[in-house]
């Protein structure tokens, strides 16, 4: 990890005064500034690491994670004052989404449950958003990396199995839940950090870190085996699809702008053919996933889970019932369908459909809310790194796509102090991100200093793309 300061910044900047009077013939030497740190950068790398963690870690660490969730806004606004104000106008498209969930408060048929999990949700999008649009990219990337990375051991070496009724002809009757105590969300934690490891790795590969790229390689495997063990299907499926566009952007990286909007645009055309044709292939395919990865047909008791919030979301389609209003303890329905899951904690649970889930407590306001800041905020987020590819931008694209195939099956971006809401929104940030928002983080001041000659060099011959 390489830091920034501003001195180097200046010394770069007045070497061109150097430059000059060298061309004219005459000795200069440009004024050398003292090595610096830029705190900034390594409080960016600390508190998105310290965020992401206490999400990750949130059952372990009980009501102490909830203050450290609590205290990772007002440390940013303290440290980061400057740019508070315009990282908070880029991401408000984003604070919509909990100010609306918040907002159902008013038309709630549990008004108190709505507004207590409410302000949760709007604290953890914040911080998710803020994660994606006010931090530096490079210290984001390893911070999500070292978090997720240690959750791996934690997970690997003090994790446990769950039964579950899914093993088809397998027999298979328990899963991999690590820390969670869900085999879903260990899988998705595990698909995640592979997706966070691969393009660490490239990363790593294309600037000779060595270290890194081995540890990189190493976590990648420990959650190849999660991944398997979890026995999800969706998470397989919707990982190995995000695997794909990491590599894809891998061999378009180095290309021209043009070029790569070009293929991008017949990947969209592509997409737009096959989904007018899914009727064909659809099917099929489900029932070949189904087959491979001896699931029921029934998903896991899904069929029914969905019929329920389909007769919920019919008696109030407009508003819905209130955010988190119906997952709640003495409500009847939500009592009959923690039975038949045979949920004995009676709490943690959903619809495993994102849109069925914001249809049932937020109505079809909630849902054209939900789908015109995402799809949006989505498209920019693959224009603009199409234009200018980013380590970050590019992981990004590929776990936006990621959730956006498991959204028919898992709900998700909806609950509060959870891991994958956080990253939604910072992916969602990552959209709006300026270099301004985080005070001129200039790659000449990267470029400057003891390493400059050796970046240099380094520039000429990237192995997998440019930086």
């Amino acid at each position: 990890m390489s830091v920034i300061s501003e001195t180097s910044y200046r010394a770069h900047r007045d070497g061109g005064g150097a430059r000059r009077a060298i061309g004219r013939g005459v000795a200069a030497s440009p004024r050398r500034a003292a090595p610096g740190i830029d705190y900034r950068q390594w409080f960016d790398l600390g508190w998105c690491w310290l965020a992401m963690s206490s999400m990750l870690f949130i059952f372990q660490f009980g009501s102490k994670g909830v203050f450290l969730i609590l205290a990772m806004l007002p440390l940013y606004a303290v440290v980061r004052y400057r740019t508070l104000p315009r990282v908070l106008l880029a991401i408000s498209p984003i604070l919509l989404l909990p100010a609306f969930a918040m907002l159902s408060t008013l038309w709630s048929i549990s008004a108190r449950t709505t507004l207590y999990y409410g302000f949760q949700y709007f604290i953890t999008v914040a911080i998710g958003a803020v994660m994606g649009a006010g931090t530096n990219r490079r210290q984001l990337l390893y911070a999500l990396f070292g978090a997720f990375a240690i959750y791996t051991l934690a997970s690997l070496a003090f994790g446990r199995m769950v039964g579950w009724g899914g093993g088809g002809a397998s027999g298979v009757t328990t899963a991999f839940a690590g820390l969670t105590g869900s085999k879903n969300q260990a899988a998705d934690i595990g698909a995640i950090t592979i997706m966070i490891s691969v393009v660490t790795a490239m990363a790593a590969w294309r600037e000779r870190q060595g270290l890194l790229l081995l540890a990189s390689g190493i976590v990648t495997i420990m959650n190849l085996w999660i991944l398997k063990i979890a026995e999800s299907a969706g998470a397989i499926v919707a990982c190995l699809f995000a695997l794909v566009i990491l590599f894809g952007w891998a061999v378009v990286r180095p290309l021209k702008a043009e070029v790569r909007t070009a293929i991008f645009t017949a990947g969209v055309a592509v997409a737009a053919v096959a989904a007018a044709l899914r009727g064909l292939w659809l099917q099929p395919l489900m029932a070949m996933v189904l087959q491979a990865t001896d699931k029921d047909p029934t998903l896991t008791g899904r069929t029914y889970i969905w019929s329920r919030a389909q007769v919920l979301i019919e008696q109030r389609p407009a508003l819905g019932l209130g955010f988190s209003a119906f997952w709640r303890q003495g409500n009847l329905d939500a009592e009959g369908i923690w039975r038949y899951a045979d949920i004995a904690t009676r709490t943690g649970f959903n619809f495993h459909n994102t849109f069925r889930e914001i249809l049932v407590h937020l109505g079809i306001v909630g849902l054209v809310l939900f789908g015109i800041v995402m799809i949006v905020l989505f498209a920019t987020l693959w224009v603009r790194t199409i234009r200018a590819p980013t380590d970050i931008g590019i992981l990004f694209c590929a776990y936006l796509s990621y959730v956006a195939i498991r959204m028919p099956i898992e709900s998700l971006a909806f609950a509060p102090f959870l891991h994958s809401t956080v990253l939604i929104m910072a992916g969602l940030g990552c959209a709006v991100w300026r270099r301004d928002n985080t005070e001129a983080y200039d790659a000449a001041a990267f470029h400057a200093g003891p390493n400059a000659r050796y970046r240099a060099e380094l520039r000429k011959r990237p192995l997998i793309g440019h930086r």
